[in-house]
């Protein structure tokens, strides 16, 4: 056995630095890490598109399909609250090979979607300067600044980040928030329930089924809580407390902007489908001049979704390294601080690659299309999301097996097989609709590369077991109450 596995296995396994995040801490980067700004923006013109007159209504089914997922990782946690998250959870249920599988899946879906957040915190900007001042920079260098921004603050320690996303969060919801009021007054003569009702839905329930999908897109990050498990005071009560609060006030929040979009458009879908966003075109039309502000705001929640989510990926990577479920010098903390740095650098690197070979792809005519920065932000989105409902398919069937085996004294049918079935449902339809033939390139490609990714895992589990075969041994983390 060679020297360096030895030496690695003699050390303790390094620590993330308790107790340094409370309710309303985890909270704000979970609601950041969704991004009710970004996500929003650039999302909802399409649900509009496909749902019709109904997308509040789509929003509010997408709400409660993740509610259905958050009480899944709800449970894990309460029992065994890990920084590893969905790896813990699949590798504490189904053995080391699925945990490394699951690790890798993990590192691969999330390193794309992470590409997308990297790739509009430049983008925003210049989509600002140019709206306002008619200049476009290259959003390229203007990636690299927030990126590296971002990855710098959240190296500095996982409370200075996290409050830095909190006061974020506060900032964004307020101004958005106050967009929609003066619509919502503007409009009171006017206003209906109309988007709630279901005889709106375009086409029914496959228009329901048509913008679901995109709906549930934009809750991605909902499980960024989990993750912070390690750092968190009376994890087993903190997590799922953060995690359901943090689904419901953005589901809460997608409604009332939903709604207040679609108001502002006078119930015109057509043209909501036109608008590049949606938002903030009904921002522009009932606050004029004082839109620069929802314009801002923009940059903000992107920012702040930036740091939410190196926080929390990182941390699943870092947990997966240090219990030799990925490469063990993943699992390095930077003396001081504490944080994992090796696995923020890793996935700053993986993620500035991803753009890189893009636009070389695109600048070069490999790939047809423009470099427009809203175009990676989709396909990233769309690719990395399908890795992402693998993970949380193996997570949702792993609940009933590791409630069993580990806590059979609490095991409840309804909560542990009926939740999760109904969870694991929830998220085929957009799976499916992600996968159907006839979508055009590159989305056509995605699922292929999806299985192929999926392949690729499994061999990488395997070959890794073969070398280690102590991989995953003893990784749960546990807590005292």
């Amino acid at each position: 056995m060679p020297r360096r596995s030895l030496s690695a296995r003699s050390e303790a396994p390094a620590a993330l630095r308790a107790g340094e995040l409370g309710t309303a801490d985890v909270t704000a980067s979970t609601v950041a890490n969704i991004g009710p700004g970004i996500d929003f923006y650039f999302g909802f013109g399409v649900v509009a598109a496909t749902a019709g007159v109904a997308a509040p209504l789509t929003i509010l089914a997408a709400g409660i399909a993740t509610l259905l997922l958050a009480f899944v990782v709800s449970e894990f946690t309460r029992a065994e609250p890990s920084a590893g998250s969905f790896i813990t959870y699949v590798e504490s249920a189904f053995g080391p090979r699925l945990g490394v599988l699951t690790a890798a899946l993990v590192a691969v879906g999330y390193t794309i979607a992470i590409a997308a957040v990297f790739t509009m915190s430049g983008g925003v900007v210049a989509l600002i300067l140019g709206h306002y001042a008619s200049w476009e920079p290259p959003w390229e260098p203007l990636t690299l600044v927030f990126t590296g921004g971002a990855i710098w603050l959240a190296a500095q320690g996982v409370r200075i980040s996290t409050r830095v996303v909190g006061v974020s969060v506060l900032v964004q919801v307020l101004v958005m928030v106050a967009v929609c009021a003066v619509v919502l007054v503007d409009e009171r003569a006017v206003l209906s329930s109309t988007p709630f009702q279901w005889s709106h839905v375009s086409g029914g329930l496959a228009g329901l089924s048509g913008g679901f999908p995109l709906a549930i897109y934009m809750f991605i990050g909902w499980e960024n809580g989990p993750a912070l498990a390690e750092e968190a005071r009376e994890p087993r009560r903190t997590i799922p407390r953060a995690v359901n609060i943090a689904v419901v006030a953005t589901t809460a929040l997608f409604v009332l902007f939903a709604y207040a979009t679609v108001t502002g458009f006078h119930y015109d879908v057509s043209s909501v489908g036109r608008s590049s966003i949606p938002f903030l075109s009904v921002a522009e039309s009932y606050t004029g001049d004082a839109a620069l502000v929802a314009w801002l705001v923009g940059a903000v929640s992107v920012f702040a979704t930036l740091i939410a989510a190196v926080n929390a990926q990182s941390r699943m990577l870092f947990d997966a390294g240090r219990s030799g479920l990925l490469p063990r010098w993943l699992g390095r903390l930077r003396r001081g601080a504490d944080t994992p740095v090796n696995a923020l650098l890793t996935m700053a690197g993986a993620g500035l690659s991803i753009i890189a070979v893009w636009w070389l792809a695109h600048a070069t005519g490999v790939a047809t299309g423009s470099t427009d920065p809203v175009g990676l932000y989709a396909e990233c989105s769309t690719m990395g999301t399908i890795v992402i409902f693998v993970v949380y398919a193996l997570t949702a069937a792993a609940l009933p097996v590791f409630i069993w085996r580990r806590h059979r004294g609490a095991f409840s049918a309804v909560r542990h097989v009926v939740v999760p079935a109904l969870g694991a449902l929830a998220i085929a339809i957009p799976f499916v609709e992600l996968c159907r033939p006839g979508q055009p390139y590159p989305y056509n490609v995605f699922p292929f590369l999806a299985l192929a990714i999926v392949a690729l895992a499994a061999i990488y589990a395997a070959l890794t077991l073969r070398r280690d075969p102590t991989a995953g041994a003893g990784e749960t983390a546990r807590f005292e109450d």
